[in-house]
């Protein structure tokens, strides 16, 4: 008969395995990435011959950013005649208006503009980028959120990049934070974006393998964009959708760290985890529709359909963490499992899960060495930031186990309330709705809790920080003083 801890103990492994095998080549993207050529840095921007580049640009009642999104473009170092810009806007309030002029304003400056309207939201941003597709010209596209403030190099650069590979589809660009210093947790964020763009775009650029670009941050071939089909309608993170695209028809990418389009972070955990949670259904979902034609692809490598996979597969930890986490201690408060038996204190399996940690935090120091911003005090972000990111474990799973069964994704428009937060634009978006999520969330953290003091007693102490952490963390993250404050005043 077998062992019930032997049981506990084959749960575990099976589902740490695929984690492991993901945590370890983000160790070997990390490695990498301390080989990125700095000469892209240095690519002479184009002197003549300046071929007509598209601006594309999704909007959906964003009237607090879209319009410092616009102005910006105004200021890119590039002839005015040669850019084309079109809005896909799908609001229903006052951005119309805002846009409106802003597009005005363009077409005054010599810059081509227009806008594209729809009279429903089939699709949510799928479609309507789909819908402008056909007002697109020029050999280019610039694929900008409503949020994405451009620097004047950005397209010029952009375009230099192209001349490196004749493979080349798209060039992606580092991820800026304007509102990166206007509080805790946008700090936090711009650190996990950074970290992030360093170790996955850094490190898949110098092994030739496959990432996803950021639908706002990136420059492609129309002529890939047209071969690819455009975009899918019923994506929920259309940006993986495209990049998976890309790849399985034999393109590559490549990656621009010193050029960066700006953007808005979440100001509070709230939002940092239903964004979480909506891109981990998208990409869970790209792979289950798209898992056939990665592995069927002959213009992709075997290694690069793992990683590709592998890639897009990686909610599935937060999945992993949970079951293993919490069949572990229930398997110890319950006495199927002696302490001594536990994987949480054996040496092999604390020391091969240590080491991908080890490999996070150095390569989070490395990306703030690379943006010259390593201080002591974005140094000691690293530790708070490997705990936050416990706090969405459950969003993310449920994410996940959504996307796995091809469920039709949820919509959440993450605020964006302009580098210049008022009280009218913090009420704008004050109302974010908690769901049966939220239900779950709270369960399982005041479970985590309990049952953290319980294994505390049994000696396993890795196991019982690591589900307090979670517990203390996704309570937070709830903002449960506002929610209680405002039904009892």
């Amino acid at each position: 008969m077998i062992e019930p801890w032997v049981v506990i103990a084959a749960i575990s492994l099976a589902f740490s395995i695929p984690v492991l095998l993901s945590s370890y080549y983000a160790v070997i993207l990390f490695v990498s990435s301390l080989r990125y050529p700095k000469l892209l840095g240095n690519l002479s921007p184009p002197s003549e011959n300046f071929p007509l580049v598209s601006v594309l640009i999704a909007s959906y009642n964003e009237k607090f950013v879209i319009g410092r999104t616009l102005d910006a473009i105004k200021g890119l170092d590039y002839p005015v005649g040669k850019i084309h810009v079109i809005v896909a806007d799908d609001s229903t309030d006052d951005t119309r208006s805002v846009i409106d002029n802003k597009i005005e304003e363009l077409n005054l400056a010599g810059i081509m503009a227009h806008v594209s309207r729809r009279n429903n939201r089939e699709g949510f941003k799928s479609g309507a980028l789909n819908h402008a597709a056909p007002l697109l010209r020029g050999e280019y596209v610039l694929l900008l959120d409503a949020d994405s403030t451009v620097t004047p190099a950005s397209l010029s650069r952009g375009l230099a990049a192209f001349r490196l590979d004749p493979r080349i589809a798209f060039v992606s660009f580092r991820v800026g934070h304007y509102n990166r210093e206007q509080n805790l947790i946008t700090r936090l964020f711009a650190l996990s974006q950074d970290q992030g763009d360093t170790i996955t775009k850094m490190g898949s650029y110098v092994l030739d393998a496959p990432y996803s670009f950021q639908g706002g941050f990136t420059l492609m071939l129309l002529a890939v964009l047209r071969e690819v089909g455009f975009w899918t309608n019923d994506s929920i993170v259309d940006d993986a959708d495209l990049s998976c695209k890309v790849y399985s028809a034999g393109w590559r990418g490549i990656y621009l760290s010193d050029v960066k389009v700006f953007g808005e972070d979440p100001s509070n955990l709230e939002v940092w985890k239903k964004q979480a949670a909506r891109v981990s259904q998208g990409w869970t979902k790209c792979a289950r529709s798209n898992w056939r034609k990665i592995l069927g692809s002959n213009k992709l490598t075997p290694w690069k359909r793992i990683a590709l996979l592998l890639f897009l597969l990686g909610p599935f930890s937060a999945l992993s963490w949970i079951v293993v986490t919490f069949v572990s201690a229930i398997g110890l408060i319950l006495g199927f499992s002696a302490p001594t038996n536990s994987i949480f204190t054996s040496p092999v399996y604390v020391t091969i899960v240590t080491l991908p940690l080890v490999a996070f935090f150095l390569s989070g120091a490395y990306a703030l060495q690379v943006q010259k911003i390593m201080t002591a005090k974005n140094l000691l972000l690293l530790p708070l930031l490997s705990y936050t990111t416990l706090c969405m474990a459950t969003a993310i799973t449920f994410g996940f186990l959504q996307g796995i069964r091809g469920r039709p994704g949820f919509f959440f428009r993450t605020p964006k309330s302009g580098v210049e937060s008022n009280e009218r634009s913090r009420q704008y978006f004050h109302d974010i709705r908690h769901d049966r999520i939220a239900i779950a969330e709270a369960v399982l953290a005041i479970l985590a809790i309990a049952i953290g003091l319980i294994v505390l007693t049994e000696g396993v102490w890795v196991l019982s920080l690591s589900l307090a952490g979670f517990g203390v963390l996704t309570l937070k993250s709830m903002s449960l003083s506002r929610i209680l404050g405002s039904r009892f005043r």
